[in-house]
């Protein structure tokens, strides 16, 4: 398999497993369980798809990616994490955040759950060459 096709492949597969992923969040969890789902779960539960996207993203970008593709991943995931961590800490450790402080953190926690920011690395990438 050459190059091209193994990069082509790859993107694929990557897409592919990120988008079951959003899938899962939305149809069997958002729309099903977090309503009667104690707060604390919901926060695990968003966290391990957090995961689970960052480690589909990772895998798939060391097989086409560039460095820097794998950099900017890294930060976006970093400082993304970071801020949902914190806000989660504050709404353990005291009380629920104001609402327009959680609609930024639903939809900060979307981007990164959702394929925007690999497509978008993709489209960046061929542009590029």
């Amino acid at each position: 398999m050459d190059r091209i096709d193994r990069t082509k492949y790859w993107f694929w597969v990557g897409l592919i497993l990120i988008s079951i992923f959003y899938c899962l969040y939305y149809v069997l969890f958002l729309y099903r369980m977090a309503v009667e789902m104690p707060i604390r779960r919901r926060h695990v539960i968003k966290f391990i798809f957090i995961l689970l996207v960052y480690g589909a993203g990772l895998t798939s970008l060391r097989r086409w990616g560039m460095p820097w593709m794998i950099r900017v991943w890294h930060l976006c995931y970093l400082f993304i994490v970071v801020a949902l961590l914190l806000l989660g800490g504050y709404e353990w450790a005291n009380s629920r955040a104001p609402i327009a402080l959680r609609s930024v953190a639903d939809s900060l926690q979307v981007l990164l759950v959702s394929p925007i920011l690999y497509v978008g690395m993709r489209i960046i990438d061929a542009q590029n060459r």
